[in-house]
C-alpha cells in the first residue's frame, strides 16, 4: 500500500489539537460542584459504568477524525501489470526436389521423409512466419511467407521430383529467391530472417552459390543447410519399360558448399543420415531460433480510500447513538 498524498498527514495536527482541547481546555471550562452539607454520605460512592465510560464518545470522535485524514492521504494498492509481446521469426524452407531426392537410403525415399518431417516441423511452429521454395534445376516459390501453416504444408505435400522439368541442382537459385522473399521490416520491428535449406546433391545450375550467400549475409539472412544423404550414399531409382531400376552412379553431397553457406551467413550445416537424425535437425533448429519475447511489466494502483472511509462513517454512527442514547447530558 502507497499514500498519493502523504502531505494530509499535516491534518493529524488538528486531531491533536481536538485532544488537547477535550482533555485540558474544555474540562476546565467545565468545572463546578455542588453544595452539600456534609460530603460523609457521598465521599465513598463508586462511578457506575456510564461514568467510567464518559470518554468513550470523545475517544470514537478521535478516531473518526484519524480515519478522515488517512482517507484524505489517498491510499492505494497497486499491482503489477505484465504484458508480454511475442515477435516471431521469418523462415524460408528451400526444400530440393532434384531426382536425386528419390534415393531410399531413408524411408520410404528422401523426398518423401523431407516432407514428412518438415511437416511435423511446422506443425510446431508458432508465431513465426513461414515460406516454401522447392529447387532442382531452377528454384520456384511456392508460397511466400504467411502465418497460414495449413497452405504451406498442403503446398509442401503436392511438391515432387518430376514438378520441375530443369532437373540439377541450383542451390544458389534457391538461395536467392528465398531472400529475396523478405519483406523490409516496418518501423520498429526487427524480424530475424532465416532460410533453412535442405539439399542431397551438389550445385550444377544456377548462380554461384558462394555469390548467393553474400547476397544473405548483407541482408542479414542466416543460412541453416542440411546435407541429405547416408554415408554411403544410394544410387537413383527410376523407371525403364515399366520396371524400377538403379543408376550406376551414387550421387555426391558436396559438405563442403553447405558447410561454407552457413558460415557465411553466421547459421549452422548439418548433416541427416536417415530420417530420425532429420527429426532431430528440425529440433535443434527449433531451438535456435526463438523469436523475440519482449516483457513489459506495469504497476497499476487502485484507490483504497474506502478502507478508511466505511469504518470512520461506522465509528461516528455509534458515537452519534452513545452521545444521543447513553451518555445523555443536561449541561
Amino acid at each position: 500500500m502507497r499514500f498519493n498524498s502523504v502531505e494530509s498527514v499535516l491534518l493529524l495536527l488538528l486531531v491533536l489539537i481536538f485532544a488537547w482541547y477535550k482533555l485540558y481546555l474544555n474540562a476546565a471550562f467545565k468545572r463546578g460542584g455542588i453544595r452539600l452539607a456534609s460530603v460523609f454520605s457521598v465521599k465513598n460512592l463508586r462511578k457506575g459504568i456510564r461514568a467510567r465510560l464518559l470518554f468513550l464518545p470523545d475517544l470514537l470522535r478521535a478516531l473518526v477524525l484519524v480515519l478522515l485524514v488517512f482517507a484524505l492521504m489517498q491510499p492505494q494498492y497497486g499491482y503489477e501489470q505484465e504484458t508480454v509481446v511475442r515477435q516471431g521469426i521469418d523462415i524460408m524452407l528451400a526444400v530440393d526436389v532434384s531426382g536425386s531426392m528419390a534415393a531410399e537410403d531413408f524411408k520410404p525415399n528422401r523426398i518423401k521423409a523431407a516432407q514428412k518431417i518438415t511437416e511435423n516441423f511446422i506443425g510446431g511452429i508458432t508465431d513465426h512466419r513461414i515460406g516454401l521454395v522447392v529447387f532442382a534445376g531452377v528454384a520456384l516459390t511456392q508460397c511466400p511467407l504467411t502465418l497460414d501453416y495449413g497452405i504451406v504444408t498442403e503446398l509442401l505435400r503436392r511438391s515432387s521430383i518430376d514438378m520441375l522439368k530443369v532437373d540439377g541442382t541450383a542451390i544458389g537459385d534457391a538461395i536467392v529467391n528465398a531472400v529475396y522473399k523478405f519483406a523490409p521490416d516496418k518501423e520498429g520491428e526487427k524480424r530475424d530472417k532465416v532460410v533453412i535449406l535442405l539439399s542431397d546433391g551438389e550445385n550444377n545450375s544456377g548462380i554461384d552459390p558462394y555469390q548467393a550467400a553474400k547476397i544473405a549475409s548483407e541482408k542479414g539472412v542466416r543460412v541453416y543447410t542440411i546435407g541429405v544423404a547416408s554415408l554411403e550414399g544410394a544410387r537413383i531409382p527410376y523407371f525403364r519399360f515399366g520396371r524400377k531400376v538403379y543408376s550406376d552412379n551414387v550421387p555426391k553431397l558436396d559438405e563442403q558448399l553447405l558447410k561454407d553457406i552457413a558460415f557465411l551467413t553466421k547459421g549452422k550445416y548439418f548433416r541427416a543420415t536417415n530420417n530420425k537424425a532429420l527429426e532431430e535437425i528440425y529440433k535443434t533448429i527449433a531451438g535456435l531460433e526463438k523469436g523475440k519475447i519482449d516483457v513489459n511489466k506495469t504497476m497499476q494502483y487502485a484507490e483504497r480510500f474506502y478502507m478508511f472511509l466505511f469504518p470512520a462513517f461506522a465509528l461516528l454512527a455509534i458515537e452519534i447513538y452513545l452521545r444521543s442514547r447513553v451518555f445523555q447530558r443536561v449541561f
